[in-house]
C-alpha cells in the first residue's frame, strides 16, 4: 500500500512499435529457408545467410534492451531514495535496538546467577545419591517467559537421569566383574579336577566376558579345552613310551574328550529304564563358576536335563 505521506505518482510505461510489421518482416526473411535441405555446396552461401539472420536478430534485441533500460532508470532512481529514506528509520533503530539489548544481556546476567544457585541447591539436596556434576545452563532457561519453577524441574529430571545412568553402570560394572569372578573359579575347578594348569587369562576373551554370553557356553568352552589338554598329555605320554612288539598289539588308547566323559568311571548299572532325580542346591555367588561346570558335566551324563535359578 501506498503511503499519503508521499504523495506519489505514478503512469504505467507505454512503448509503442510496428509489431505487426516487425513480425512480417521477420516471417520475410526466414520463410524462403523453411524445409530447406542443405547440400555440400551450399555451405558456404548459408553460413553468409545465417550470419544475416543472426545479426538480424541481435538488432532487434538490442532495441528491447535499450528500451527497457529507459523505462527502467525513473524506477532506479525511485529505488535508491526511497532507500535512502528507509536508512534513517535503520539507523535510529540500530541505537534504540542496541541500548534495549544492553538491558537484555543485563537481565539474562541476572538470571543465569538465579538459575545457577537453583542447579547448586537441587545438587546438594541429591548430594546423598550423587556427586556434584557440572550442569550446563540452557539458553532457553534465560528466557524472561520461563519460570524458575519448570528450570527446577527440569534440573531434576536431569539429576534423576544421572542417578539412573550411574546405577545401570555400577550394575554393569558388577555384572562383569562376577562374570570374571565366575570364570577364575570355572578354570580353577577345572584345573582341580582334571589336574591342570589352564590358565585364567586365556578365558578373559571378549567373548568370554561379555555379558551376551551365556555363562553356560563358557563353562563348556573351559571344559572342553580341559579334556583337549588331557587329549595332548594322554599323545605325549604314549608317543614317550618304549615301543616293543610286544605292547603293539595291545597299544594304548587315549579316553574320549567328550562332555559326557567322567575322569573317574562309575559302576556299570543294571539296563533298565531311565530314572528321574530332581535336586535343589543352593550354593554362594562366589562358586557361581564351578557350580556351572559341574551342571555341564551332569548335563552330559543325563538323557533330559532341566535346570532353573532362582532368585
Amino acid at each position: 500500500m501506498e503511503d499519503s505521506r508521499m504523495k506519489l505518482q505514478t503512469s504505467l510505461p507505454a512503448v509503442s512499435f510496428d509489431y505487426a510489421g516487425l513480425v512480417a518482416w521477420a516471417q520475410g526473411m526466414t520463410s524462403k529457408y523453411q524445409g530447406l535441405v542443405v547440400t555440400e555446396d551450399q555451405v558456404a552461401e548459408i553460413r553468409v545467410c545465417m550470419s544475416d539472420l543472426n545479426k538480424a536478430k541481435i538488432s532487434v534485441d538490442n532495441s528491447r534492451k535499450e528500451t527497457v533500460k529507459k523505462l527502467s532508470a525513473p524506477l532506479k532512481e525511485f529505488e535508491g531514495q526511497i532507500k535512502k529514506v528507509t536508512a534513517i528509520f535503520d539507523a535510529t533503530y540500530r541505537s534504540l535496538s542496541e541500548q534495549v539489548q544492553h538491558f537484555v544481556e543485563q537481565e539474562r546476567e541476572n538470571k543465569r546467577g538465579v538459575v545457577q544457585n537453583a542447579i547448586s541447591e537441587e545438587l546438594d539436596k541429591r548430594k546423598g545419591e550423587v556427586q556434584p556434576f557440572a550442569i550446563p545452563i540452557q539458553d532457553k532457561w534465560l528466557l524472561k517467559s520461563t519460570t524458575l519453577k519448570s528450570i527446577r524441574e527440569a534440573v531434576q529430571g536431569i539429576i534423576d537421569q544421572r542417578i539412573e545412568s550411574l546405577r545401570l553402570q555400577q550394575q554393569a560394572d558388577q555384572a562383569r566383574a562376577e562374570r570374571a569372578s565366575a570364570i577364575e573359579q570355572a578354570v580353577k575347578a577345572a584345573n582341580a579336577e582334571y589336574q591342570l594348569e589352564l590358565s585364567v587369562a586365556q578365558f578373559m576373551t571378549q567373548w568370554h566376558t561379555s555379558l551376551s554370553t551365556p555363562l553356560d557356553d563358557v563353562c563348556k568352552d573351559i571344559t572342553g579345552a580341559a579334556q583337549r589338554a588331557l587329549a595332548r598329555q594322554a599323545e605325549r605320554k604314549e608317543s614317550a613310551r618304549p615301543s616293543t612288539a610286544g605292547l603293539l598289539s595291545n597299544k594304548w588308547v587315549a579316553p574320549q574328550t567328550s562332555a559326557a566323559t567322567a575322569v573317574t568311571t562309575a559302576p556299570a548299572a543294571e539296563a533298565g529304564p531311565d530314572k528321574t532325580m530332581s535336586i535343589i542346591i543352593t550354593y554362594s555367588p562366589a562358586k557361581e563358576g564351578e557350580v556351572r561346570l559341574a551342571l555341564a558335566k551332569l548335563r552330559g551324563l543325563c538323557t533330559t536335563f532341566s535346570a532353573r535359578a532362582r532368585q
